[in-house]
């Protein structure tokens, strides 16, 4: 008796370990395997690489809550060191464009999503102001960018305006373009302090540049660049491009943001300080207070518009003949001309956007009727 019982679990174990070889053999040799393996496969990939993207998004939320100066809701200029992220001769690599372009290239873009910023208007109180800081911003557009897209000009325009709502910036546009002017190297726009200003700009080149910094302050957006704060050409390698989030290259230039909260839309809510400073170097290109008035509204001249009607002298209708009682042809009279009122023109179509018109026209500075909340 207590051999045979001892005997009973080996033989209930050994009957299960067959039917579980059996039920492999059967899914194995069934149609279905492949694709059961492939839909496995998909699942372990979609829970890997989501479990890296929360894992990440988690640690960058506690970087916000973490961080003193954003959970006090500071916003001093300087919090950062802003000063260390410059394309001064010391900071970039010592290597040649080629090779800075293939470093550039063997730095992987981050894969988090992109957030877009939140529109700034800039505040109408002041025409003054609004003009030092359009031309402050369309100098930033025209001397860093003039060559290329409408999207990579915009890009640059959202960078300037990303720093200012930053507590590690200035809070005006012209603060944030011209910061470190003063120095012969290591301003964080290297056309303030390299003697770009001196070379006079083409007035094509301007007004496109005009056109785009019109746009960004008055509410235009460009989401493929979110909260970048930093960029450079691709010829050029930064020491500090490896500590920033890599975000997206949009022509020449590789656009980066804060890690961890600083680079969140948390960290971005500085408001503009009221009043642009005065840059002497762009006293050449200033803009007059009198360019900026309030156009006036197009159906107030609809009664300034005179028609002159015009007649149109068609020709006569060529009509075959009949013939009459008489024997004789009859033409049958061509009707009257008829007068036809020439409409007006058209009046100039309406650009939702600056960025839209052409590159030979001088932008004209939409009425702002949006307030800042």
């Amino acid at each position: 008796m207590t051999a045979g019982t001892e005997t009973l679990p080996q033989e209930a174990w050994t009957h299960r370990l067959e039917r579980a070889r059996a039920l492999a053999l059967r899914v194995a040799s069934s149609p279905w395997a492949p694709v059961g393996v492939a839909l496995t496969a998909c699942f372990a990939i979609v829970v890997v690489a989501g479990s890296a993207l929360i894992t990440t998004r988690l640690a960058e939320m506690r970087g916000i809550a973490s961080d003193p100066l954003l959970t006090a809701g500071s916003t001093a200029a300087g919090a950062l060191q802003s000063t260390e992220f410059t394309l001064a001769p010391d900071a970039v690599r010592p290597i040649s464009m080629d090779e800075a372009r293939v470093w550039n290239a063997s730095l992987p873009f981050s894969t988090l999503p992109i957030l877009a910023a939140r529109p700034f208007i800039m505040p109408p109180e002041s025409l003054a102001d609004y003009g030092r800081a359009l031309d402050c911003l369309t100098s930033a557009v025209y001397y860093e960018a003039a060559s290329e897209t409408a999207l990579g000009q915009a890009a640059v325009a959202q960078v300037v305006l990303n720093r200012m709502r930053h507590p590690a910036f200035p809070k005006t546009v012209c603060g944030v373009v011209f910061q470190g002017q003063e120095r012969t190297t290591g301003c964080q726009f290297s056309f303030t302090c390299d003697g770009a200003l001196g070379r006079r700009p083409s007035d094509a080149g301007w007004a496109r540049a005009r056109a785009v910094a019109s746009a960004a302050l008055n509410g235009h957006v460009t989401p493929e660049v979110g909260m970048a704060t930093h960029y450079h050409t691709d010829w050029v390698a930064p020491f500090w491009a490896a500590r920033l989030v890599k975000m997206r290259q949009i022509d020449t230039h590789i656009f980066y943001r804060w890690t961890g909260g600083w680079g969140l839309p948390a960290a971005f809510t500085g408001a503009h300080a009221g009043a642009e400073p005065i840059i002497t170097k762009l006293a050449a290109v200033a803009t007059f207070v009198e360019d900026l008035t309030v156009p006036v509204v197009e159906d107030d001249l609809s009664s300034d518009l005179s028609i002159t009607p015009m007649v149109d002298l068609a020709p006569p209708i060529v009509v075959a003949s009949v013939e009459d009682d008489a024997g004789g042809p009859t033409q049958i009279a061509a009707p009257p001309p008829v007068e036809v009122v020439a409409a007006p023109p058209p009046p100039p179509p309406v650009l939702a956007s600056p960025l839209d018109a052409g590159r030979g026209v001088t932008p004209q500075r939409r009425a702002r009727i949006a307030v800042p909340r």
